[in-house]
């Protein structure tokens, strides 16, 4: 027997029972991800959900089809799936823990607006970046149009994951990694080098205490050299020691 892991999930926003039903679904899978979970078995209560995942039911709410294309983006991510309906006698655990919730609050995911709007805003708000072709990948399948790229971006995306809309990196050994844009990378190696908590720390030190932080970003080797090569204070106590 495996373990029993409990998460749940708080909604701060107005939400119809079907769109609690795939704020759960959503978040049960974001969950699997994050363990790096390939296989996957998922009951559910709600026919209505379990009918439109498994495209035995039409989607004709326009709010039902933004979180039925974010559950099928996350479905893609995963080698083999299922979706199973079962009576809710039958899901008595989790109908349960709906209802008194978890007195551990660190399981508690508090969503404060609906899942699928955090996988729309990364457009509108961000200039173009390294992460836009993955994002759109997990999101919603686009790929290059020549071979080669496409399969090179596939094996590229298996390395990422999509929590929240938010991008992560995956790792056989450590937690998963929050992506970041240029413009946060700055602001993170900013605030780790010479931030309340920083100790103006040189190249790979600098590297090692953002990995530990957990951030990820392609360049960041190159970046972080570049950033202490242009440290003042860096410099001119490295001249001293010459």
């Amino acid at each position: 027997m495996g373990a029993t892991l409990h998460q749940a999930v708080t909604l701060q926003f107005k939400a119809t029972n079907n769109q609690a039903e795939y704020e759960a679904l959503i978040a049960g899978l974001n969950f699997a991800l994050s363990m790096a979970v390939k296989s996957i078995q998922v009951f559910s209560d709600s026919q209505l959900v379990v009918n439109q995942v498994n495209r035995a039911f039409e989607t004709k709410d326009k709010v039902l089809k933004k979180y039925l294309q974010q559950a099928q983006s996350l479905i893609s991510q995963f080698e083999d799936f299922s979706l199973t309906h079962i009576p809710r006698e039958e899901n008595q655990v989790a109908d349960r823990l709906a209802k008194v919730g978890l007195p551990d609050l660190r399981r508690t995911q508090i969503f404060e607006r609906p899942s699928f709007e955090y996988a729309e805003v990364y457009s509108e708000e961000h200039p173009p970046c390294w992460m836009d072709k993955i994002l759109n990948y997990l999101k919603d399948g686009t790929q290059p149009d020549n071979r080669q790229e496409a399969k090179k971006l596939k094996l590229d995306c298996a390395k990422y994951t999509l929590i929240n809309g938010e991008l992560y990196r995956r790792s056989y050994a450590k937690p998963l990694t929050k992506c970041l844009r240029p413009e946060e990378a700055q602001d993170v190696m900013e605030a780790v080098h010479k931030g309340e908590c920083g100790t103006h720390a040189r190249g790979q030190s600098l590297v090692m205490r953002i990995l530990r932080q957990g951030f990820f970003w392609p360049n960041i080797h190159k970046n972080a050299q570049v950033f202490v090569e242009k440290c003042s204070q860096c410099q001119y106590y490295a001249d001293m020691q010459r």
